[in-house]
């Protein structure tokens, strides 16, 4: 064939090891980012100082600003390779930017955007950009994710990358497993010598459940769940009987990491999920209705059981109780149940549910016999001992006072007493790290919702908590990491039945009310798009009869609703977001990968 005339030929620098070698380096680097430990010293802002009623602004973190260091690290790198990539290499690497690509593409740059205005427009300058303590998921962060999700769906798209994947996740599967046995044995991995020399640790860490390198059971138990159903995708997509064996031991693993965490909500989504991709893989082989039943009738059998046995083990004397504290979580029962804690001139009121109870003080001076007490519009009488007012009334069974110097103290059955101060104004309340509180602000005024904050182990608290700051972030938020500086800290009685004692909230537990809080709302909407709009090309691309179906592609579809599912309980942090993200980007690449490439792949 003649060249045609006048064109110049192009010189070819696309080497294969230059185009696999950015989505394998990627892998590896989010795999090992939740093992990155290394002692930091910080010094605090008097804002988080105050914040956290800490005596000292020094601090000690080994786990967190490390990764975040990381990810940022990962993330520059990999722009600076792209720049390079597209400069130099020819021909260029194909960039299949489909309908689908181009809208979660707007949606995330929507984002971003937002979250940088928000950002300059925070009162909270010294957070934003690079998180505050025990929020590090700043500005920075958000670009790094964001960056990550754009490199896995830009390099991971050969077949001998996507193979480098299987192999890493598999591994990874393999070390988290161990690591969570051995931590479950009293083998904890910031313990190890090794472990300790790297990353610069003095003293040992303590744990009481398989938390292992995510903070906490909750973010670990997010890990796991976004990685049950893909590893058991992976067992059919192995080449080799070998390397099936291996990848069923790896999601054997996965699955007893997702159980040890015990967190109820990701093991229920984290199982479900995987029980999901197990029916819809059977559909699309070629067995007998017969055996598809039978296996599916398993399958099912296997996951009720599982469920019965979870919740055997719940707390509780009856089925009932064990199945409310499973979905709802422990309450403090054997207690007044605080639900208003009132501050009205003389007067102290304390209420619940069915009683109002009436503490009135004429003058500073604190006694049995100058105070009034009316319960349910009685007066009644209380009886002392060494101190001590108890009530005969059945209402107030669970209360007893303590008058001292200045102050009365309810023990109420919680583990903390409420104490009110009276002084010449009137009565104060001693709120969390000893605030003197002239009233007590209450996230709600709806009493309904009061008897609920304890469901989902104080979610619902914390929920209606963010809720009720999110006036003026319909478009632009208060800034990354910011929440703890807008949470009501001093609804004691809320604190008070979730707890038995007080505790700061420093997160929403929600991923999404997180983003309404940081970035706005709006960004909310963004993200949510996004998700919705891989979710739905994911039932035409994993479910549809035109295209050909593929374990690894659904298996990548339902880790990201695991996540997306698992996010409505708790937050996004830099334990486990990161490979959500990187998980996502070839998500996206996958399932808007042109139908011709496919067939010719």
């Amino acid at each position: 064939m003649e060249k045609a005339k006048g064109r110049t030929p192009v010189k070819i620098s696309a080497s294969p090891w230059k185009l696999t070698l950015p989505g394998k380096i990627l892998a590896v680097c989010i795999c090992l980012l939740p093992f990155l430990t290394r002692t930091v010293n910080l010094t605090l802002s008097s804002e988080e100082k105050s914040a956290y009623f800490l005596s000292s602004d020094q601090v000690v973190d080994f786990e967190q600003y490390c990764r975040e260091i990381g990810l940022i690290v990962i993330a520059v790198a990999a722009l600076a390779w792209f720049v390079y990539e597209r400069i130099t290499m020819l021909p260029r690497r194909k960039m299949p930017m489909m309908r689908v690509t181009t809208v979660i593409m707007l949606c995330l740059d929507g984002y971003l955007l937002l979250g940088l205005i928000s950002s300059i427009a925070s009162d909270e300058q010294f957070a934003v950009w690079f998180g505050s303590y025990q929020l590090y998921e700043g500005y920075a962060a958000l670009v790094g994710y964001a960056v990550v999700f754009a490199a896995a769906w830009y390099w991971v798209d050969r077949k001998e990358v996507v193979q480098f994947v299987e192999n890493c996740l598999t591994v990874l599967a393999i070390v988290l497993g161990v690591l969570v046995l051995l931590e479950h044995l009293g083998y904890c991995y910031y313990n190890s010598a090794l472990v300790q020399l790297l990353g610069n640790l003095n003293g040992m860490v303590s744990y009481e459940s398989a938390t292992l390198t995510f903070g906490n059971s909750d973010y670990l138990g997010m890990y796991a769940a976004m990685l049950l159903p893909l590893m058991t995708a992976l067992i059919f997509c192995a080449e080799s009987a070998k390397k099936m064996l291996v990848r069923i031991v790896a999601a054997v693993l996965m699955g007893t990491v997702l159980i040890l965490t015990e967190v109820v909500n990701t093991i229920l989504i984290g199982f479900g999920i995987t029980a999901i991709f197990l029916l819809i893989w059977m559909f699309h082989t070629g067995w007998k209705r017969v055996a598809k039943l039978s296996v599916t009738g398993a399958a099912v059998i296997a996951v009720v059981a599982g469920g019965f046995g979870f919740v055997y083990t719940r707390s509780g004397d009856t089925l009932s109780e064990k199945l409310y504290h499973t979905m709802v979580g422990m309450e403090q029962e054997e207690t007044f149940r605080l639900l208003r804690l009132a501050l009205d001139g003389d007067t102290v009121t304390l209420e619940n549910a069915d009683t109002v109870l009436n503490v009135t003080a004429e003058s500073e001076t604190l006694s049995a016999e100058t105070l009034t007490f009316v319960c349910n519009g009685t007066q009644v009488v209380p009886q002392e001992s060494d101190g001590t007012l108890t009530f005969e009334e059945e209402a107030l069974e669970h209360c007893q006072i303590t008058v001292e110097d200045g102050y009365l103290s309810f023990q109420l059955g919680y583990v903390t007493p409420v104490k009110t101060i009276r002084t010449a104004d009137g009565w104060q309340a001693v709120g969390i790290g000893e605030t003197i509180l002239n009233e007590v602000p209450q996230v709600s005024s709806s009493k309904w919702l009061w008897q609920r904050y304890p469901y989902l182990n104080g979610r619902v608290f914390v929920w209606a908590n963010t809720v009720s700051v999110l006036d003026d972030c319909w478009l632009i938020g208060h800034g990354p990491a910011t929440t703890l500086f807008y949470l009501n800290q001093n609804d004691l009685p809320a604190l008070l039945n979730i707890f038995s004692t007080y505790a700061l909230y420093n997160k929403p537990h929600n991923w999404y009310l997180q983003m309404a809080q940081d970035t706005g709302v709006l960004s909310a909407l963004l993200v949510i798009a996004m998700l919705l709009v891989f979710t739905v090309c994911g039932c035409r691309r994993c479910l549809g009869s035109r295209t050909q179906w593929s374990a690894w592609r659904t298996g990548l579809w339902l880790a990201v609703i695991a996540y997306g599912l698992t996010c409505l309980m708790s937050d996004s942090l830099i334990y486990h977001a990161p490979m959500f993200w990187f998980l996502f980007g070839i998500g996206v690449r996958e399932m808007t990968t042109p139908l011709q490439e496919e067939k010719s792949a």
